[in-house]
C-alpha cells in the first residue's frame, strides 16, 4: 500500500536535508592527498576527515535533547545554517588550519541535521511502516556518503577541490526550501526546557580530548595527559546526568539491552568500518593502482549499488515480516568477509578485486545502516526518541572519530617506514617528501621512484583494514544477541 501523499513528501524532505549533509562526510576523501599536496600537514590528513565527525558528534546529543521539547522544525533549519556557514569558509580556505576550522562548523551544523531528520522521521511513521522508510534513508546516505567519493574525485580532477564546498550550497537552499513547504512544526510542549549545560561540557571535553588523545597531534606525555582529562570527565559525566533535569545521555538509555547492542553494532560496522574505509581506499586505489581521483572514486560504484539495494529490501523485508536479526546478522558476516578481503590487497592487486570486495562490505552495511538506529527507538519510551536517536548517532560518530583518528596515525607511520624500506630496496637515499606527493605528479617521477612510493602505499594501508575486522565480528555477535521484541505499530 502507498504512503499517503503527505508522509511522502515529508520523507522526500528529510531524504533532501540527509543527502546533503550524508554527502559532505566522505566527498573530500579522493581529494585529501591533492589537498595536502596543496596545503601541507601530513601529520594532520586524518583530521580534515575527523573535523567533520567530531563536532557533529558532539552537537548530536545537544540536538537531540532540544528535539524533546523544542520545536524540531526550527531546529533543523538553525543547524542547517550553521553547516551552511561552515560550507561556505570551506570554499574559501587558504591554509589546511581554515579548512580544518570550516569542517568542525560544517559538523556542528551537519550533526544537528542527521538527527533532527531522523527524530523528525521518527515522531511522525509508526516504527513498522518506518523500517520501510529506514530502507531509503539507508539507501540516501549510501549513495551520499559512497558518491561523496566519487563526485570528489571528479570535481578534484576538473575545476578543483574547492568546488565540493561551492557545489553544496546550491542543494543546501533547496533542501531548505522544501523543509520550509513540507515539514510541519513540533506541537508545543509543557515541559520547560532546562538544557543539560553541565553534561553537554563534559561530553565535549570527554570525547575531544580522547580524540586528540589518539590523534598523535601531540608529544607522548601531553598525550597521555589529555587521555585522563578525558577519563575524568567521563566519569565526571556519569554523576552530573544522575543530577540533570534533561539528561543529554539519560539512564534509560544504557539500562535498554537492546539500545545497547544495536548502537555498539552499528558504531562498529557502520561508523568505524565503513568510515574508515571510505576515508582512506581512495588513497589506495589513487597511489598504487596509478588511477586518478574519478577513477578511484568509480571503482566505489559498484560499493553504491550494493548498500543502496540491501538496504532497500532490508527495509521492506522488515516492514512485511516485522523480524530484524537474521538479515542485520548476514550483513554482519558480509563486512567481516568484505574486511578481510580489503586487507589481503597488495600491489598485484586489480581495480576489479578492490571494487568487489568494497561491494561486499557495502552489502553488509546496507543491512543495518539505519535498520540499527530503528531497533534502538523502538527500545524506548515515545518522548525519548530524541535523545534515543540522538545517542545513537552520537556513539556512532564518536567511534568513526576516533577509528579516523586512530588509523590516520597508524597509517603516516607505516607510510613513513614502509617508504623507507621500498627506497632502501631501490637503491635509493629515503626522503619524507615522496610521502606527501600529489597522485597527479606519480607519473613525472622516475619508474624507480614510482614504484616505491606504490609499494609503500600498498604496505600500509591494507594491514590496518585488516585490523578492522574483529570489530565487525563483535558487531556480529551483538546482533545475534538482541532481544526479540515487536516493533510498534503506533
Amino acid at each position: 500500500m502507498t504512503a499517503p501523499v503527505p508522509v511522502r513528501m515529508l520523507v522526500f524532505c528529510l531524504m533532501a536535508s540527509m543527502l546533503v549533509v550524508s554527502f559532505n562526510q566522505t566527498v573530500l576523501n579522493t581529494a585529501l592527498p591533492t589537498i595536502i599536496a596543496e596545503l601541507g600537514g601530513l601529520d594532520r590528513i586524518g583530521w580534515i576527515v575527523a573535523a567533520f565527525v567530531l563536532t557533529s558528534t558532539l552537537s548530536m546529543p545537544l540536538a537531540g535533547a532540544l528535539s524533546d521539547v523544542l520545536d524540531r522544525k526550527r531546529l533543523l533549519f538553525g543547524a542547517s545554517i550553521v553547516f551552511g556557514l561552515g560550507t561556505l569558509f570551506g570554499a574559501l580556505s587558504w591554509n589546511l588550519d581554515v579548512l580544518i576550522i570550516a569542517r568542525l562548523a560544517q559538523g556542528i551544523g551537519g550533526g544537528g541535521v542527521m538527527v533532527l531528520t531522523q527524530t523528525i522521521m521518527a515522531a511522525a511513521v509508526p516504527s513498522r511502516e518506518r523500517a520501510k522508510y529506514a530502507g531509503a534513508f539507508g539507501s540516501v546516505w549510501a549513495v551520499a556518503t559512497i558518491s561523496g567519493v566519487l563526485i570528489g574525485g571528479w570535481l578534484t580532477d576538473g575545476p578543483g577541490w574547492r568546488w565540493v564546498f561551492w557545489g553544496t550550497l546550491p542543494l543546501l537552499v533547496v533542501a531548505l526550501a522544501l523543509g520550509a513547504r513540507y515539514i510541519a512544526p513540533s506541537p508545543p510542549s509543557d515541559v520547560p526546557v532546562h538544557p543539560d549545560i553541565a553534561g553537554m561540557l563534559l561530553l565535549c571535553i570527554a570525547t575531544t580530548a580522547l580524540v586528540t588523545a589518539t590523534s598523535a597531534t601531540l608529544p607522548t606525555e601531553w598525550s597521555w595527559f589529555i587521555a585522563v582529562v578525558g577519563a575524568g570527565a567521563v566519569c565526571a559525566l556519569f554523576f552530573a546526568e544522575h543530577r540533570a533535569d534533561q539528561p543529554v545521555l539519560p539512564g534509560i538509555l544504557f539500562r535498554s539491552r537492546t539500545f545497547v547492542f544495536a548502537t555498539l553494532a552499528g558504531t562498529l560496522c557502520s561508523g568505524v568500518a565503513s568510515f574508515v574505509v571510505l576515508s582512506y581506499l581512495p588513497a589506495f586505489a589513487q597511489m598504487v593502482l596509478g588511477l586518478s581521483a574519478f577513477q578511484a572514486g568509480l571503482l566505489l560504484l559498484p560499493m553504491i549499488v550494493a548498500t543502496v539495494t540491501s538496504s532497500t529490501l532490508t527495509g521492506f523485508a522488515v516492514s512485511r515480516t516485522g523480524r530484524y536479526v537474521l538479515v542485520p546478522a548476514v550483513g554482519a558476516a558480509a563486512v567481516v568477509i568484505g574486511l578481510l578481503l580489503l586487507g589481503t590487497l597488495g600491489p598485484d592487486t586489480t581495480p576489479l578485486q578492490l571494487s568487489l570486495s568494497a561491494a561486499l562490505l557495502g552489502a553488509g552495511i546496507g543491512t543495518n545502516v539505519l535498520l540499527l538506529t530503528l531497533l534502538a527507538q523502538n527500545a524506548l519510551p515515545p518522548d525519548k526518541i530524541g535523545v534515543a536517536t540522538a545517542a545513537n548517532n552520537f556513539f556512532r560518530q564518536a567511534g568513526a572519530t576516533m577509528g579516523i583518528s586512530l588509523v590516520g596515525v597508524g597509517f603516516a607511520r607505516r607510510l613513513e617506514d614502509s617508504l623507507s624500506e621500498a627506497l632502501v630496496r631501490h637503491g635509493m637515499q629515503t626522503t619524507s617528501s615522496l610521502a606527501t606527493t600529489a597522485p597527479d605528479k606519480l607519473a613525472r617521477l622516475t619508474p624507480e621512484l614510482h614504484s616505491a612510493v606504490a609499494e609503500a602505499y600498498a604496505a600500509a594501508l591494507p594491514p590496518l583494514f585488516l585490523a578492522l575486522t574483529p570489530l565487525a565480528v563483535i558487531a556480529l555477535l551483538m546482533i545475534v544477541s538482541l532481544e526479540r521484541r515487536p516493533l510498534a505499530d503506533r
